[in-house]
């Protein structure tokens, strides 16, 4: 008797069932944002949300940075852009993109559009001094700061331990080549990504006399400080400021992300006072020398949607920590204008302050 089409399709089933290959035991692991944040983050003394206030010092300098005596206080409009007039219609604009991409429920590459006009349109009165991209290239695999090391007798169980999970494989920096954007899916059991932000504020190559550009080149050569950022040289120095948005994925993503690019950004400028002090024991010891408040404090944007964070990143007790300061639901016209004074206030000290500080610290790297 021939079998039914209902019998065969069982038989199949049954077949398909019994020959399904097995998950793949080598296959590399995924674990979620929170243990992202709560292990591999931490064991690279990478802290988001540990400290709810600023150290004094940088507190207070981050309050002049955005015009503020208090972080009560509604962030003005800054009167160093020669943009005053504009404000209004690039907040108004911003406003209504935002109304339109929450009302349909936007992609994130289509927030990231939205801001980016906003940064670039900020940033065009000092084209040449300030640079911009939202390319999302991979940043050097050397800025990231490594995981501690495990205490000797966890280190020997694990060496020693037939039971360690195959799954997980231990590798350094020097298992990626140099020129290398993409991840092998080999990772550390405490791996932390590298950072690829989805917009960065610099300071432009041409920012500098071309003495120092030299100077920054060799020392970009030799590894020893890393102004511009990415695995891919690009013309951008000394990140200032970063933007992780998401869109239809939760905060802390975006959050663990900016985390280690603020990390990132923070270690470039202990290595530019480092470089300063190289004829003293101050960057042989293990206590790295403490920056100063100028530079010594980055920053990052943070989205979901039309969700926006401002972050406040530095180091401490060597640890790098992150705190946020202000949040803003951009279809809400105060809170887009707050934005967009935010990103103003943030350009103007990168072109002023922050380019100035980096100019003298590199003058005195090379008088020394």
């Amino acid at each position: 008797m021939a079998p039914t089409p209902r019998s065969v399709s069982a038989s199949e089933r049954r077949s398909s069932i019994r020959y399904r290959p097995a998950a793949d035991a080598n296959a590399p692991k995924t674990i979620s944002p929170h243990e992202y944040r709560t292990v591999n983050l931490e064991r690279s003394s990478i802290f988001v949300d540990d400290e709810f206030e600023l150290p004094p010092e940088i507190d207070e300098y981050a309050r002049r940075i955005l015009g503020i005596t208090s972080w009560e206080d509604q962030l003005p409009v800054p009167d160093g852009l020669g943009l005053q007039p504009s404000f209004p219609n690039i907040a108004k604009e911003f406003l209504n993109q935002s109304k339109a991409l929450a009302r349909k429920c936007a992609l994130e590459s289509q927030w990231q559009h939205s801001l980016y006009q906003v940064v670039t349109t900020l940033a065009k009165p000092f084209e040449g001094v300030i640079e911009t991209n939202n390319s999302e290239k991979v940043w050097n695999l050397q800025l990231k700061p490594k995981p501690a090391p495990l205490p000797p007798n966890q280190a020997q169980t694990q060496a020693g331990s037939p039971s360690v999970d195959p799954s997980v494989v231990m590798v350094t920096d020097r298992d990626y080549s140099a020129g290398s954007t993409v991840s092998t899916g080999v990772r550390g059991p405490y791996h932390i990504t590298a950072p690829k932000p989805d917009i960065t504020l610099g300071l432009a190559r041409h920012a500098f006399t071309p003495e120092h550009e030299e100077l920054l080149l060799n020392y970009q050569h030799h590894g020893l400080i890393l102004s511009d950022p990415h695995e891919a040289v690009m013309r951008l120095r000394f990140p200032f400021m970063i933007v992780e948005l998401k869109a239809g994925a939760t905060l802390i993503k975006a959050q663990n992300q900016a985390a280690v690019g603020g990390a990132c950004m923070v270690k470039i400028l202990g290595d530019l006072i480092c470089q300063t002090r190289r004829n003293t024991d101050l960057c042989q010891q293990e206590q790295a020398p403490p920056l100063a408040v100028p530079l010594a404090l980055c920053f990052s944007i943070t989205t979901e949607g039309p969700v926006h964070e401002l972050w406040v990143h530095f180091k401490s007790r060597d640890a790098f920590y992150m705190v946020n300061r202000k949040i803003w639901r951009t279809t809400i016209r105060k809170h887009a204008e707050e934005l967009v004074n935010c990103l103003g206030r943030v350009i103007e000290w990168g072109q002023g302050d922050f380019r100035e500080r980096i100019a003298e610290t590199l003058h005195r790297v090379s008088a020394g």
